[in-house]
């Protein structure tokens, strides 16, 4: 893992996506280990739309770290087909699907929240969750990161 010095979270890389009833906002993140290690994480936000307002009090935020990112990641480029990550009260799903992908967030009994992201918006969320894990990785040659890649996706019971 690589020691990195946190930016100010203002200026963290932030993708954000819009559909017509939800948004999403992944933000480049860090998530302080025992003994004050930084390590590079992603924060998924998504909230509810009411027409073109989004409405942001009411969002459900999930912190993907050195478990979950790179799950993610191999959704993003389709090694996996689906990945689910869960917290006690919440969750969310990513999922391929003909030409996007679809993501879906819910929170305790009755609050979800779901868009689709178009290839566009797919390939920016995939872009920085690579960014992210690089950060992570020991490895600095992306050639090795996406082969261990690979390697997990075929590990994976979803």
């Amino acid at each position: 893992m690589s020691t990195v010095k946190p930016e100010h979270p203002a200026l963290q890389a932030k993708v954000r996506c819009f559909g017509s009833k939800a948004a999403l906002t992944a933000e480049a993140t860090y998530i302080t280990q025992e003994g004050g290690v930084p390590l590079a994480a992603l924060n998924l936000e998504v909230a509810p739309r009411q027409g073109e307002r989004v409405e942001w009090k009411r969002k459900i935020v999930l912190q993907l770290g050195e478990d979950d990112l790179p799950l993610l990641c191999c959704v993003c480029l389709g090694y996996l087909p689906k990945a689910e990550f869960k917290r006690p009260t919440k969750g969310i799903t990513i999922e391929r699907q003909p030409g996007r992908i679809y993501l879906a967030a819910s929170q305790g009994s009755g609050t979800g929240y779901a868009l689709p992201l178009p290839i566009s918006q797919s390939f920016r969320l995939g872009a920085l969750a690579l960014a992210q894990l690089k950060k992570q990785s020991v490895c600095d040659d992306e050639q090795l990161v996406l082969a261990a890649l690979r390697g997990a996706a075929a590990l994976y019971k979803g």
